[in-house]
């Protein structure tokens, strides 16, 4: 999978959510490699995520995409794990709650199941999975990243999305929603999945 090839195709992201497109964009960019979302290819799809875990709906939708874009193609499934809930919402994080509620009311509605949770408690990480069709022939391949932290008790922060208000990353005592997104890459769990892909793709070139 040399990037030399990669530089020619191009990687589809399989994904229409923006903040999740820049963020693959940004940490892409170094490498020259082009990045097409589904709509600058002119492709409307929703696949449905059925799958129980990250990896099984990370590859549903790699190769939903792939097969009709028929160019390499990444997917990431995403999601907050909370230890004092049982690992939830986990690969729910999207419809947690509801699917009726908007993110500020999905970030409530965690907040508040965890009320009477103690500081020690509050123990959580993002997990991303990333997965990469490159060809018809050759397997999916995985590639994972972890971020650990812990839920506060108050939204903190206006950047970012989903639950990056209400996790406050472990070393900088900061929430994602704190952070810019050149730092946000530093650290958080999609970046640390691209970073297992982008090594992986050095390594074979």
């Amino acid at each position: 999978m040399p990037i030399l090839k990669l530089r020619k195709s191009g990687i589809l992201v399989a994904s229409n959510n923006e903040h999740k497109i820049k963020e693959i964009v940004d940490l892409l960019s170094p490498y020259a490699i082009p990045v097409f979302s589904p709509k600058e290819m002119g492709i409307e799809l929703v696949v449905e995520e059925t799958g129980t875990t990250f990896f099984e709906n990370a590859k549903l939708k790699a190769e939903a995409y792939y097969h009709i874009a028929r160019i390499p193609t990444i997917a990431d499934d995403s999601g907050l794990e909370v230890d004092a809930l049982n690992h939830e919402p986990g690969v729910y994080s999207s419809i947690y709650g509801g699917v009726s509620l908007n993110q500020n009311q999905r970030n409530q509605y965690l907040l508040e199941k965890m009320k009477n949770v103690a500081h020690y408690l509050r123990t959580a990480r993002f997990v991303c999975v990333i997965a990469f069709k490159w060809s018809e022939h050759e397997p999916v391949q995985f590639y994972e990243g972890i971020t650990e932290g812990r839920i506060i008790y108050q939204p903190r922060g206006s950047h970012g999305f989903g639950y990056d208000p209400i996790f406050e990353e472990y070393t900088t005592k900061k929430t994602f929603a704190e952070m810019t997104l050149e730092e946000k890459n530093q650290i958080s769990h999609r970046a640390k999945a691209l970073r297992n892909f982008l090594n992986h793709l050095l390594r074979t070139s």
